[in-house]
């Protein structure tokens, strides 16, 4: 593969297992990973990015792997403080988290992009990949359900997630255009592949793609984009994927998530225990693969990610 500059889009969790894939197979120069936020939000008077702050994280190795969300040996003292205050307290942020929250708030009132901003986190932890929110301008997931809306950490922390989702509104994403970074990076000449994280698609993959011109500029790019499935045999991986699905009448397919957003898509993966369903894909002009997608430990991270990217080699071979 001539071309060698790779982005992902990713959500938090999941999306991030595969980011330290990539990390430890590219150099961080030729590795972009641009970021959902449309779960950002306000909490305690800070500025929350979650899925930027797993990323973060899990790339320095500070992510709280038992937990899945937070740094590790963290503790909680500010938490305890409201609580003893009488603060009802649903949404937690140890005391570590909370000092950069604090620091990103500070800067986003002195006017700095929170691109700038995550940059400068990501330097700071020692990473050297670019590290790019989906846009400068805010956009926050709103969640309808049959009795009434919910803000996105309101359904997904507060609720649990157990209110059955009938439509979402991305706030803000009409107006909110790709920075200078995203749209370079997706238009680099040497770019060789777009891999779209196992994260869930419509809470962390539509977002990004409800940016004015991302989903566009996906379409348009010379290199090949693949997906990888966040379900496992009828299953998610982690997370109200599955729920969502089922909610919307859908079967828990990795042939179904992909069908959600099939225009962007040139290939798939699929996990190795699934069945193939060749046809599905052929009727969605997608090539399919399977893999390992569990990626239960750093070398099935790796394994992945080398899967992928040999996928992508294949796939600009068949287009060249």
């Amino acid at each position: 593969m001539s071309r060698k500059k790779i982005v992902a889009l990713s959500g938090g969790v999941g999306g991030a297992k595969l980011s330290a894939g990539l990390a430890a197979l590219l150099p961080a120069s030729d590795l972009t990973i641009i970021v959902n936020t449309g779960d950002d939000a306000e909490h305690f008077g800070l500025s929350v990015a979650p899925d930027i702050d797993t990323q973060l994280y899990t790339l320095s190795g500070r992510a709280d792997l038992a937990r899945g969300w937070g740094q590790k040996d963290e503790t909680w003292n500010a938490m305890g403080m409201l609580r003893e205050m009488g603060e009802e307290v649903w949404f937690n942020i140890g005391d570590h988290d909370l000092g950069l929250n604090l620091l990103r708030t500070m800067r986003l009132k002195r006017g700095d992009r929170l691109t700038d901003i995550t940059a400068d986190f990501a330097r700071a932890l020692g990473l050297g990949m670019a590290l790019l929110p989906m846009s400068d301008t805010p956009v926050s997931t709103l969640i309808r359900c049959d009795a009434r809306d919910y803000e996105f950490h309101e359904w997904f922390v507060q609720a649990q997630g157990k209110p059955t989702v009938r439509d979402l509104v991305f706030r803000g994403a009409e107006t909110a255009p790709m920075s200078p970074e995203v749209s370079a990076a997706l238009r680099d000449p040497d770019l060789a592949a777009i891999l779209i994280a196992p994260s869930n698609p419509y809470l962390s993959i539509a977002p990004i793609l409800a940016v004015q011109g991302l989903r566009a500029a996906l379409i348009a790019a010379r290199a090949p984009v693949i997906g990888i499935s966040p379900v496992v045999g009828g299953q998610a991986i982690k997370g109200p994927t599955a729920a969502m699905l089922s909610g919307f009448g859908l079967p828990v397919t990795a042939a179904a998530v992909a069908a959600l957003h099939a225009d962007i898509f040139d290939g798939y993966i699929l996990d190795q225990r699934d069945h193939l369903d060749q046809t599905a894909f052929q009727a969605l002009d997608i090539h399919a693969i399977q893999a390992d997608t569990m990626m239960v430990d750093h070398p099935a991270k790796e394994a992945l990610a080398r899967v992928a990217l040999d996928f992508a080699a294949q796939l600009s071979k068949v287009s060249a």
